[in-house]
């Protein structure tokens, strides 16, 4: 069978985990990234439509369908961009909402393997537009997803100044097809397959706050904006203690989830960008991977003795993060075990923005439907200035709305003692008091 628009090619192993999980229902819609870019200035509509046309043609990954040919999954690259929407929503009653209610319906439109990435300008005002991608995990991830808001104002900057737009920043889908095959091949892989057995060894079920299990649904979601400052501040307690600003953020939601699961070890989700090398670093596509994060927790460690430990097996579990997360589950389960890697998770995702357009300041925000298996955290770059939002997703089977709500002012209040906290405090120190929703040892 011929492709009607080029050569069909099988999908990255992060790509088959994905579509997998579509494939059985194309109505769900939890499988999208939906995000937004709030510019808060006019901007000029023609050059944003032509900024748009040449990151969707350097970014051939926005471009990509999937059929299913003789049984297996394939994918191709359209040939042409999609152009970009224009919806003007601004003679609106109440434009902001009326913006919100339509990105609503759009982020849960069924799924069309034909064409999996869309883009649109909502304009609210004359001094206020938004700049809307949808795209599916299955083609594109995260990363790739802040790359592109970042090259559209790249490109949209240069062309408003009469400059060079350097074609050829974004790198092709091609370089992720070519590292993956080399990885399957090379001594990596299996280095990586012996490191992940060697830490799992005798692990412990994952157990969240709730201490209960369930599947993956979508979550309900709480927002919380960490301002500037603050994240300054606790950028100096990270350096401080040794550690990043990352570091320090996954070892606050690991001693949380400790202490609220009352658990000696945590297994915490850790998405990492699937991108070790230059050559893949810019290239547009779906590489992310998730493995267990696997930490011990003592409330009586102290904040600094438990930072460094965290930022060291962060550190290992990124330089092993290319193994397949699908094929460690199933070969721990052909062990014996549930498979099973973690229950909580956490994602920082802290971006190179340059989120202005001609001067023009932007925010990022998600609207994408929060899909979790126990409680997520996320904690998001959104704008230039530093400003991050933390976000909790938690599952409703799980945690009810008011736990849910004591959850996100529980680790809020780690945040803060951590800023006033000395080096040597003990975690029992840090930790919420106990009037928080404890897990049942029951």
């Amino acid at each position: 069978m011929h492709a009607p628009h080029g050569e069909y090619f099988p999908l990255l192993t992060a790509q088959s985990r994905t579509w997998n999980a579509q494939i059985g229902d194309l109505t769900n819609p939890v499988f999208s990234i939906c995000d937004y870019l709030e510019i808060r200035g006019p901007v000029n509509p023609d050059l944003l439509r032509a900024a748009h046309l040449q990151v969707e043609r350097e970014a051939d990954a926005l471009r990509l369908g999937i059929i299913t040919v003789e049984g297996e999954h394939r994918q191709f690259v359209h040939p042409d961009p999609t152009p970009l929407r224009w919806v003007d929503l601004s003679a609106r009653n109440d434009p902001a909402a009326a913006a919100a209610a339509w990105m609503a319906e759009d982020v849960h439109r069924p799924v069309d393997p034909l064409r999996l990435c869309g883009a649109a300008v909502i304009k609210t005002a004359d001094d206020r537009f938004l700049l809307y991608w949808k795209v599916h995990h299955a083609v594109v991830d995260g990363w790739s997803l802040a790359l592109i808001f970042n090259r559209t104002a790249v490109v949209y900057n240069a062309l408003s100044e009469g400059r060079n737009h350097e074609k050829g920043m974004l790198q092709p889908f091609e370089r992720l097809r070519e590292s993956e095959a080399a990885y399957g091949e090379g001594k990596r892989f299996f280095a990586d397959r012996a490191h992940w057995h060697s830490k799992l060894a005798n692990h412990p079920e994952p157990i969240g706050p709730s201490r209960r299990r369930a599947q993956v649904t979508a979550g309900r979601r709480l927002r919380h904006e960490l301002t500037p400052d603050r994240v300054a501040r606790l950028g100096e307690v990270a350096d401080g203690l040794g550690v990043t600003w990352s570091d320090l953020a996954i070892s606050t939601v690991a001693a949380y989830v400790g202490s609220a699961a009352r658990a000696p070890e945590v297994l915490l989700g850790l998405p990492t960008a699937g991108r070790l090398s230059p050559q893949v670093r810019n290239a547009v596509g779906m590489a992310m991977n998730i493995l267990p994060l696997r930490v011990p927790f003592d409330d009586g460690s102290s904040l600094v003795g438990h930072a460094q430990r965290v930022s060291r097996e962060v550190r290992e579990l990124l330089l092993h993060s290319r193994y397949p997360t699908a094929e460690l589950s199933r070969e721990i389960t052909e062990q014996g075990g549930s498979g099973r890697l973690w229950a909580a998770m956490v994602n920082v995702m802290l971006f190179d923005h340059r989120l202005d357009f001609a001067g023009v300041p932007a925010i990022q925000h998600t609207v994408s439907i929060p899909l979790t298996v126990d409680m997520t955290v996320y904690l998001i770059q959104i704008a230039s200035d530093g400003t991050m939002e933390i976000i909790l997703d938690t599952h409703p089977d799980l945690y009810s709305a008011p736990e849910s709500e004591v959850h996100l002012t529980g680790l809020l209040s780690m945040f803060d003692a951590i800023e006033k906290a000395g080096p040597h405090t003990p975690l029992r120190s840090l930790c919420p008091g106990p009037e928080w929703p404890r897990a049942s040892t029951g």
